[in-house]
């Protein structure tokens, strides 16, 4: 086993829950690599230098009413964008763990940073990542990464145990592209997190964030990683035909030991 693998606690837990978190996994300056891309993307919003992979992507900032300026809510594809990101996020540290979840074949899915602002970052609805890319039905992950400490007064993550065992869910353009919560039984628990720790999530696993109605912008880094490459024939705009691993050493291991 590698030391960067989950533990036997861990993975049990994200089989049973559909999710499990890791305490403390990113380090401080990892933290302040990925905190630099946020100050270096509202430094372009506030310049009117807005990069062209944003021009498709109108979500990646808002107008901020109460002062008529625009403030920054998503970063798209910092993977793609930032040589310290990828390096973070296609380290051991990370794909080992990935790899115990989805196999030793691992592709870029996608990468986004998603800031909450102060008093008025909204909340995301309860939703399964897979109903975005439903034509993506290899293994796959989402990784959910604590950038700020995440609480339910700033935005945390509400997520419902074990929804991931009953499918895809029907979703439905309400708020957002989200599941109709009324049609739930189940209630979701919040799932603090501090700055650094990780969470590994199920695509089918039903979660939502919270709004942040404190006085702290919160942070997340949010990669997900796919078991092959992009399709030809793919509806879904996600996806590289580039694995960022094959068969790793983590792999090779446990071959040697069967």
């Amino acid at each position: 086993m590698s030391s960067y693998s989950l533990t036997s606690s861990e993975l049990a837990t994200y089989q049973n829950d559909g999710f499990c978190v890791v305490a403390s996994l990113l380090s401080v300056d990892a933290l302040a690599a990925v905190y630099s891309l946020l100050d270096e993307a509202k430094s372009l919003v506030a310049r009117g230098e807005v990069s062209k992979s944003w021009q498709t992507d109108m979500t990646a900032w808002e107008r901020d009413l109460t002062c008529d300026s625009l403030i920054v809510r998503k970063v798209p594809a910092p993977f793609e964008h930032s040589e310290q990101f990828r390096s973070i996020f296609s380290s051991p540290v990370i794909l080992d763990r990935v790899e115990q979840l989805i196999g030793s074949e691992i592709f870029l899915h996608s990468s986004k940073l998603i800031f909450k602002p102060p008093q008025i970052g909204r909340r995301k609805p309860l939703h399964q990542d897979l109903a975005y890319w439903d034509d993506m039905q290899a293994p796959q992950i989402t990784v959910w990464c604590a950038i700020d400490s995440a609480t339910p007064e700033n935005g945390c993550l509400e997520v419902i145990p074990r929804s991931h065992k009953k499918g895809l869910i029907p979703h439905a353009d309400l708020e957002d592209w989200q599941i109709n919560e009324h049609t739930l039984e189940d209630k979701a628990v919040c799932i603090p997190m501090n700055a650094g720790d990780v969470m590994f999530l199920d695509v089918l696993t039903i979660h939502a964030s919270l709004a942040n109605r404190s006085n702290c912008g919160r942070l997340a880094a949010i990669v997900n990683y796919y078991s092959e490459p992009r399709r030809s024939d793919q509806r879904s705009k996600y996806g590289s035909e580039t694995p960022l691993r094959t068969r790793s050493l983590l792999s090779a291991k446990a071959l040697l030991h069967d």
